[in-house]
């Protein structure tokens, strides 16, 4: 086993990966990137970008299940062109055996977020204050104004779109440029305000869409890692996924991880004084149980008996069909190309004001698109909204080892995952609430499908075939099962009380604090927008803790 040493390994090359690998090496430590997956050539991008927009593809999920895609080919953006993207689930397997559970996921370096939506919005104390608001879950141990600078720390790096919307429950940030709506969407926000007082209709805030040119070519490596390249501190090793964090036996601390050569199956060892982990929710939580040692006997972390307990996800609703008097490829800003690749976005608006007046805890956002440039001129414009509950942390939803291993000889993760009482409630309002929306926008609507069931107005599917409606019939509960929302999170929280939680307000683990977690695992509730910029913002902020803390001592102090 050959041995390499870092100032720090970071575990993941997404959002938070990149992230932690530009603010570590920026203040002077030599950082180790570990990914799973490899690099994708710039090609298959410009392949994905030309594909024509296929509103179902059956049978293009038929031939991806045939393949080893059977899970991943499920997303309402799959495409054949997007398939590199994702996984193959025969290679990657996982087991959700108390109820269907949708875990779609990309092993590659930049990780999902090459894949992610850009819509980068910020949580506000609604959120991580949620038993004072709510009367129910739990409150994070840190609040907005703990986390605000950092947010506009990564708002300032990314350049992000957006607008000052005024809205409480989702605080404004720091923009590049302002973001703009269709000519569909501004009567959709006129009809839709006009409707519900309360209900806010803005555009997103979304990282622009483009990759950057170097020498002339683009370059698909995202631009955390981009910015950690340039130090001159980092090694970036792909195709290289973590089995272990090893730790001392007599203090607890990690010393650094075993991963594997997954062409060969061949350990190494890297050692180093601080280890991140940002692997995504469901990855670090197999590592940190996979991770037993003398000091943690259940897993890394584990001395409570919490890691992989309270995980969350958000319950995906999906309506689509078309805008009646509008033409698709509508431009937004024939001046600003970025902005025709928005869309828009209605923050939680139910109970904010009466908590559980509706007799639930917790909501539901909307957000998708009408009229934008995403069609071939000769077809009728399209939308697209979809909502997105939180559901409720609670013990019992859970990520485990299960007793089957992978290729590589690595436990694969269970995950077992219901919707309980207050989730179902939540559910069925964010459903009537989707429907009446779209009804007073004077949308058509083909289909709007939830865990609960198919809803249509008028016709199902007009423009499909009766075999495609049949297929779709025979598959569509699996693919807004639990799961895809893609914004899994919870299983290693964070608190004040180690009894109670898995990390501090640091993002340290309690009893092996040079190991920090910054990927979704970390929150203690889900909210209802998308985690990634929380995630990142949350990144930021351990890597200044760390900084500081290595400025005074070689080993961090707990």
């Amino acid at each position: 086993m050959t041995e390499e040493v870092f100032d720090a390994i970071v575990v993941g090359s997404g959002a938070t990966g990149g992230i932690a690998a530009k603010e570590l090496t920026e203040r002077g430590l030599k950082v180790l990137v570990l990914e799973a997956g490899g690099p994708h050539p710039e090609a298959k991008f410009e392949a994905a970008a030309k594909a024509q927009f296929a509103a179902i593809g059956s049978w293009a999920r038929i031939k991806a299940g045939m393949s080893g895609q059977h899970k991943q080919a499920l997303t309402s953006f799959y495409t054949p062109e997007k398939s590199f993207l994702f996984v193959n689930d025969n290679e990657h397997p996982y087991e959700s055996p108390q109820d269907f559970y949708l875990w779609l996921r990309g092993k590659q370096v930049g990780g999902r977020f090459l894949a992610w939506g850009r819509v980068a919005l910020r949580m506000s104390d609604y959120t991580f204050k949620f038993k004072s608001h709510e009367g129910a879950g739990f409150d994070w141990p840190i609040g907005y104004a703990d986390l605000a600078p950092y947010y506009e720390h990564v708002e300032r790096f990314l350049g992000i779109m957006g607008n000052d919307d005024g809205i409480d429950y989702c605080p404004s940030g720091s923009y590049a440029a302002p973001a703009g709506l269709s000519k569909a969407e501004q009567k959709f926000k006129a009809a839709v305000e006009g409707r519900f007082s309360d209900a806010k209709v803005m555009a997103w805030r979304y990282v622009r869409k483009e990759a950057t040119p170097v020498d002339g070519q683009r370059n698909r490596t995202t631009t955390p890692l981009q910015a950690a390249a340039a130090t001159g501190h980092l090694t970036l090793r792909a195709n290289s996924p973590v089995e272990r964090v090893n730790t001392d036996a007599r203090s607890g601390r990690a010393t650094g991880v075993t991963y594997i050569d997954a062409a060969t199956g061949k350990r190494h060892e890297a050692r180093a004084n601080v280890v991140m982990l940002c692997a995504s929710t469901i990855e670090t939580i197999r590592l940190m149980l996979n991770s037993k040692g003398e000091r943690h006997p259940q897993g890394l972390g584990n001395g409570s008996g919490l890691v992989g307990r309270y995980f969350m996800d958000q319950m995906l609703t999906l309506g689509f069909g078309t805008a009646p008097g509008f033409k698709g490829g509508e431009l937004v800003d024939a001046k600003n190309p970025a902005d025709n690749h928005g869309g828009i976005y209605i923050p939680r608006f139910r109970q904010l004001k009466k908590a559980g007046e509706l007799g639930y805890a917790g909501g539901f956002n909307l957000q998708g698109l009408v009229g934008r440039p995403m069609l071939p001129p000769h077809m009728d414009s399209v939308f697209g909204l979809t909502g997105h509950g939180e559901i409720l942390p609670h013990a019992d939803n859970r990520v485990q080892l299960a007793t089957r291993k992978d290729r590589l000889g690595v436990p694969i993760p269970s995950v077992s995952i219901r919707l309980r009482d207050n989730d179902l409630k939540l559910l069925h309002d964010q459903v009537q609430v989707q429907k009446e929306v779209m009804k007073v926008a004077g949308l058509n609507v083909d289909f709007l499908i939830s865990p609960l069931g198919i809803s249509s107005d008028g016709p199902f599917m007009p423009n499909a075939k009766w075999y495609e409606r049949l297929m779709f019939r025979m598959a569509y509960k699996r693919s807004v099962a639990v799961g895809g929302a893609i914004h899994e999170c919870g299983g290693a929280r964070m608190g004040d009380d180690p009894a109670s939680s898995v990390l501090n307000a640091h993002n340290q683990i309690w009893d092996a604090p040079n190991v920090f977690v910054t990927d979704s695992s970390c929150f203690v509730t889900n909210g209802t927008c998308g985690p990634t910029l929380t995630t990142m913002a949350l990144t930021a902020r351990a890597c200044d803790f760390i900084g500081k803390e290595y400025g005074h001592s070689a080993a961090l102090r707990a």
